[in-house]
Parts: structure tokens; C-alpha cells; sequence
């Protein structure tokens, strides 16, 4: 079978290689790819930017991709996953056995293990992934939204678990990449009064798509944000681009008491003044991937959200054209982009 794998800790360095289908061991699912999605951490794995890849350790080489979706070839006896499932595939692993583990939180695992990061990925035809780490699509949801899972998984944890949105709400959204759009769509689920997100003029056609979604769209090179908000600012403010440059700029769009979810992973230092938020008394939470009840969490919600949530995808790759497909997200092309065996 194919596979894209990354071969050494620098540049580059990534190819399409065979490899033979993996053999499931016990508590395993044999899954047959349909898709694997393409987002920023993998970028930065196929360039090598130490600020993002030093959290990975693999063993070269390593099949890469972590946002991946298919089709139960095999499961373990008295599983309720039978051949022909369509599933989605929580990639991250815990140790299971440490405080944070304990406590429902394995994002926080010191020993975590992300397939396409340490472990082998999705960017392939045949993968063995835990039975746990599985989770079958309600029925009636439209299989295709099925590689969008892991992103959706991060836009539920910070904005249904860690920062959680209220009723009435006024949110404000940065960044309008896969994860930005994907906050805005649970934000007006969650009945936000409004949700203003913000892109620069090279997102004019994500910007176009947030308002076609119902968010209202600014493009920070022309127009303030400010203003779309009104006096008072945004209740919540979810951060998605991991821009060190907006840092002290949260701290001023956000109202009294107001809450700030930091998303995005920023490539260098951000400074800001922080009087602002002692005096204004401002929540300020990180918010890292996701956890075990995210996911089951993610399952109840995502009848009402596949529709909007497939909308993001914009563009299809075969798996030998992974290059091109880092070249358009790198270069901040479409919206959504998808490898395909």
C-alpha cells in the first residue's frame, strides 16, 4: 500500500513510499482510509518549524497525518463496529494510566501520542487504530463530513468545554483558517447574538464563506473590528490564528469580565500589557486539542452541524500530490483541503 512518510527531523525530507498493510493486533480496528484532512501542525512537520514540532518525538520514518476518516475492515470480536463503518478517528493516545489520564484529560498526558505526530498516521490506504480511539458516524450523517472530525474536535473543546459559549453571547472569532470558521459554526449553534470574525485580505474567500454561514466577516487590512462589536466588545473571544502580533489587541475587544479561549499555537514570543486584564477582570484559557468526552460530545452535535461543516472543503489531492496539498495550505488556499487514496 502507499503511505506518505516523513523521513528525518529536517526540511522536507517526506515521500510517498510502500509499506504493507498493517496487521491489527489486539483491541484493534482495521480501517481502509477514505480521506485525511491537511492543517497547520502538518506544514510544519514537512518544514520542520521547531516551535511547533518540538512536542513530537517520532521514530523515523513515520506515516504522517492526524485528521483522517474511513471504512472498518476489521474490528475486534463483539465489537459494535462492523466491516463497512464509516468512522472518524480520535488520533491522539494517552497513557492511560497518569493524573491527567485519571482525570479525563489526556490532551495533558506527558506520554500523549498523536498518530501522524509519534506514531503512524493517516496519510496512507490501511491503518490500525485502538477500538477506543473509534467512533462511528449517526446514522444519517453524510459520510464525506467524516475527515472533518478531528478539526471539528477542536473547535467543540474550546468552544463547548473550555470557554464555553452562552446564549446571547457576542463572539469574536481570530483567524477565519478551518478551525476560526468551524468556532464561528458551534458559536451560532450555541445561540451567539453574533459572531464577528476576522481574516485578513488573503481570506477574502474564507471571509466570504463566514458570511454566507451567518457570521459577519472583517478583513483587519480595511476595516476595525471594533466597530462590528459595538462599545461594550465581545463576551468571548476565541483565538485561532496564532498571530503573536494580536496578543495585546484581545485585551482591548474584550468586555468587562469577558472570557479569551487561546487556540491558535503561535511560531514566536507574545507580549502584552497585562493591566488590562486585572482591571477589566478577564478570563484567559488555553485550549489544546481535545479530550475523550469531546468526541462523544462532538457525535450528538454533529447532525446539526455536517451540513455547514462539509462547506469547508474546497479542494481534493490524490495522496502523490501531498506536496502540492501543503503548498495550497501553506499558502493559505481554499479552506479545507483533503488527501485521498
Amino acid at each position: 500500500m502507499k503511505a506518505v512518510v516523513k523521513q528525518a527531523p529536517r526540511d522536507g525530507c517526506m515521500a510517498v513510499v510502500d509499506r504493507d498493510v498493517p496487521v491489527r493486533g489486539p483491541g484493534e480496528v482495521l480501517i481502509r482510509i477514505i480521506a485525511a484532512g491537511i492543517c497547520g501542525t502538518d506544514v510544519a512537520i514537512w518544514r520542520w518549524h521547531e516551535a511547533v514540532v518540538g512536542q513530537y518525538a517520532p521514530d523515523f520514518p513515520v506515516v504522517i497525518g492526524h485528521e483522517f476518516a474511513g471504512v472498518v475492515v476489521e474490528a475486534p470480536e463483539g465489537s459494535s463496529l462492523a466491516p463497512g463503518t464509516v468512522v472518524g478517528v480520535n488520533p491522539q493516545v494517552g497513557c492511560a494510566t497518569c493524573r491527567y489520564c485519571g482525570l479525563g484529560r489526556p490532551t495533558l498526558c506527558d506520554r500523549r501520542r498523536m498518530m501522524g505526530g509519534h506514531i503512524d498516521g493517516g496519510w496512507t490506504e490501511m491503518v490500525c487504530v485502538p477500538a477506543a480511539q473509534v467512533f462511528a458516524l449517526p446514522q444519517g450523517v453524510d459520510p464525506a463530513v467524516a475527515p472533518l472530525l478531528e478539526p471539528l474536535a477542536v473547535a467543540v473543546h474550546a468552544v463547548m468545554e473550555q470557554v464555553p459559549l452562552r446564549a446571547g453571547d457576542a463572539a469574536l472569532i481570530i483567524g477565519a483558517g478551518p478551525i476560526g470558521l468551524l468556532c464561528g459554526i458551534l458559536a451560532l449553534e450555541a445561540g451567539a447574538s453574533k459572531v464577528v470574525i476576522t481574516g485578513i485580505a488573503a481570506d477574502a474567500g474564507r471571509l466570504k464563506l463566514a458570511r454566507e454561514l451567518g457570521m459577519e466577516a472583517v478583513d483587519v487590512d480595511v476595516d476595525d473590528p471594533a466597530a462590528a462589536l459595538g462599545p461594550e466588545g465581545a463576551d468571548v473571544i476565541y483565538e485561532t490564528s496564532g498571530n503573536a502580533a494580536v496578543a495585546q489587541s484581545l485585551l482591548m475587544l474584550v468586555r468587562k469580565a469577558g472570557r479569551i479561549a487561546l487556540i491558535g499555537l503561535c511560531h514566536g514570543p507574545a507580549t502584552f500589557v497585562t493591566t488590562p486584564a486585572v482591571l477589566k477582570e478577564v478570563q484567559l484559557t488555553g485550549s489544546r486539542a481535545y479530550n475523550d468526552p469531546t468526541w462523544r460530545l462532538l457525535m450528538k452535535l454533529l447532525p446539526q452541524v455536517a451540513p455547514k461543516v462539509l462547506r469547508l472543503v474546497t479542494h481534493r489531492f490524490p495522496l502523490d500530490r501531498f506536496e502540492d496539498a501543503l503548498k495550497a495550505v501553506a499558502a493559505r488556499e481554499g479552506v479545507k483541503i483533503l488527501l485521498e487514496p
